[in-house]
């Protein structure tokens, strides 16, 4: 029993002093549940670990025979933006406010080009290089041994954009990747694996004068592959 965590201590610690009509009035019910250490998790055939925002590692909940996960964990593992509403106590999954953007709002960073980009060794539109599981991208940002000029790639977004959709997939071996803002704060945190396929992220940019995309850690021979033509910015 001392190996078991109980979530219900944890609520009745957290509730102590409430009464039962203003225990309900918060939508709050004890329970009894455990964290369970057992479970490993595993996308695209690679173990991951979920992670707070905080980068702290968090475990599944097991109660009466179900286990659940933590959705802003599991969301980061899939690149989705997960977000809560206090306003109507809701999560919204995929975006602030809950739908896909326009496509009159939506700029994708090829069609953008040099306005936010501006120049990068990484920037390419060989066939030979833009090409991921038989589809073409056109443009893509390729990271590669042969052209790593800097672990980073800059999005000028001059306090005019809302979010960022970016896609990424590495061609070999695992990455750590972030994106942080001009003053280092970092919005973002992914790791990929070739087996995660092309994954998405979408990044809160209002208030942003830029963006970079920074490789934090990667294995020897690793590629990184950025197609512009579905990575775009929104207003």
């Amino acid at each position: 029993m001392k190996k078991k965590v109980v979530l219900g201590l944890m609520i009745g610690t957290l509730t102590l002093g409430i009464g039962t009509g203003a225990l309900a009035a918060t939508g709050l019910e004890p329970i009894k549940a455990y964290l369970n250490s057992k479970i490993t998790l595993k996308m695209n055939g690679a173990t991951v670990t979920a992670k707070d925002a905080n980068g702290k590692t968090v475990l599944p909940i097991t109660y009466n025979g179900t286990t659940y996960l933590p959705v802003r964990a599991v969301g980061s593992l899939l690149g989705t933006e997960i977000t809560y509403d206090s306003a109507t106590s809701s999560v919204l999954i995929g975006g602030t406010n809950g739908s896909a953007p326009s496509e009159t709002n939506k700029l994708t960073l090829s069609s953008l080009g040099t306005s936010v980009l501006g120049t990068s060794a990484w920037h390419t539109k060989d066939p030979a290089e833009t090409t991921y599981k038989g589809k073409d991208y056109k443009d893509v940002y390729l990271h590669t041994d042969s052209v790593k000029q800097g672990d980073d790639f800059q999005i000028m977004t001059g306090k005019t954009y809302s979010s960022l959709h970016l896609e990424l997939a590495t061609l070999q071996g695992n990455q750590e990747i972030q994106v942080i803002n001009q003053d280092n704060t970092v919005l973002k945190k992914l790791s990929i694996s070739p087996g995660s396929g092309l994954v998405s992220l979408d990044v809160d940019v209002s208030g942003t004068e830029a963006v970079f995309v920074e490789i934090v850690s990667e294995d020897p021979g690793s590629s990184l592959f950025v197609p512009l033509t579905t990575s775009y910015l929104v207003k």
